[in-house]
């Protein structure tokens, strides 16, 4: 599960109508196959947030308008906010928005030097594009079905980094190069091809929100590359014990990051109850960091279990803390230290969880 689409739902309880005439931004919105719905206008500064909703009728024209504030990008999300486009804001330029609903990749924008560059790129890479979204399943084809289509997915996202990195390459001074490097090259796995890509661009871009951002993006992400001391922490359970780095010094440690809520996170799917029922305490301690906050549904789900987890909620905060902290943008997430602190492995895969494991000695192999 995205977390940017978790977060997106607090943003819900600041909706402003937004209806103006002599405005600072204005955005013409014309999408065909849009059916009737309520669109959220998402506004962001620097430091914050607005968001307007507004109801649409299929396939009509209509405007989202912001009188006042300052303010970098617009995203407006439609489909229940499944999918979304980002509009690069200017001060009192007029900016229009068209395309299908249907392929939001494909969709036109103009009115800012920066937008229209990046429509352009996204004409030159229209056919991949097109291709991708119903490739990936985003719309209903007949044509295509099934994951024997991943390798094709895998060979238009290849095709699309190179067409991206020679449009950085050619446009070093604008800052649609930049929204390309976050939209085809950060990787919280591997942050250096982004890093490379950041350093070929005009120093005089160094203070773009979007730049100084990737950059903040980037440094994070290498403090969380496996091979790199994990960050420092200190947690408290649902029973009242604190954890900390130093604490666990001398044994492996899983961190998994989860919810009760989440069908994909359950300790099953991440086969941490096979890892559990074989570790010995003094060799590994699993952490399920949950970020549900209410304790009694936590209980309820543990009594359901024949393990005693060791879970720390996010009824202090304390979870949304790591998350930041570990640069957590899915769940679930699996974080494997090794005895002096020091990150082995990172994943989402039960089985590669396990394999690791029993390769580092933390739990015995399984002789099957």
């Amino acid at each position: 599960m995205v977390l940017k689409k978790l977060l997106f739902i607090g943003y819900i309880s600041c909706l402003f109508a937004a209806c103006t005439k002599n405005a600072a931004y204005q955005v013409d919105v014309k999408l065909s196959n849009l059916e009737a719905q309520h669109i959220y206008a998402v506004f962001e500064t620097f430091d914050g947030k607005h968001v307007d909703t507004i109801a649409c009728q299929p396939s009509e024209k209509f405007s989202i308008i912001r009188k006042e504030g300052e303010y970098t990008t617009l995203t407006i999300y439609f489909e229940n906010h499944k999918d979304w486009i980002t509009v690069y804001l200017e001060p009192y330029k007029k900016i229009t928005v068209s395309g299908d609903a249907l392929y939001p990749l494909l969709v036109q924008v103009k009115g800012t030097h920066t937008n229209e560059l990046l429509s352009d790129f996204r004409k030159k890479a229209a056919s991949l594009l097109k291709e991708k979204t119903e490739l990936s399943g985003a719309i209903d084809t007949s044509q295509y079905v099934g994951s024997e289509h991943t390798p094709r997915l895998a060979n238009i996202d290849h095709e699309l980094t190179t067409l991206a990195e020679h449009f950085i390459r050619k446009h070093p001074h604008d800052e649609a190069s930049a929204v390309l490097i976050q939209e085809y090259f950060l990787d919280p796995e591997n942050p250096l091809p982004a890093e490379t890509l950041i350093n070929t661009l005009d120093p005089k871009l160094d203070d773009s929100y979007i730049v100084k951002n990737l950059k903040a993006y980037c440094q994070k992400a290498k403090q969380t590359m496996v091979g790199t001391k994990a960050p420092d922490f200190e947690i408290t359970n649902i029973y009242g014990t604190t954890y900390t780095q130093h604490s666990l010094a001398g044994k492996y440690c899983v961190l998994a990051f989860t919810a009760t809520w989440c069908d994909m996170c359950q300790i099953e799917k991440m086969m941490l109850n096979q890892i559990a029922e074989v570790a010995r305490p003094e060799e590994l301690e699993i952490m399920l960091v949950s970020l549900d906050e209410d304790l009694q549904k936590v209980r309820s789900f543990i009594k359901s279990q024949t393990i005693r987890w060791n879970i720390c909620t996010d009824s202090a905060g304390q979870a949304i803390h790591l998350l930041e902290a570990y640069n957590i943008s899915s769940l679930p997430r699996c974080f494997v230290l090794d005895k002096n602190g020091t990150i082995v492995l990172k994943t989402d895969n039960g089985i590669e969880l396990k394999q690791s494991l029993e390769t580092l000695g933390a739990i015995p192999k399984d002789k099957k």
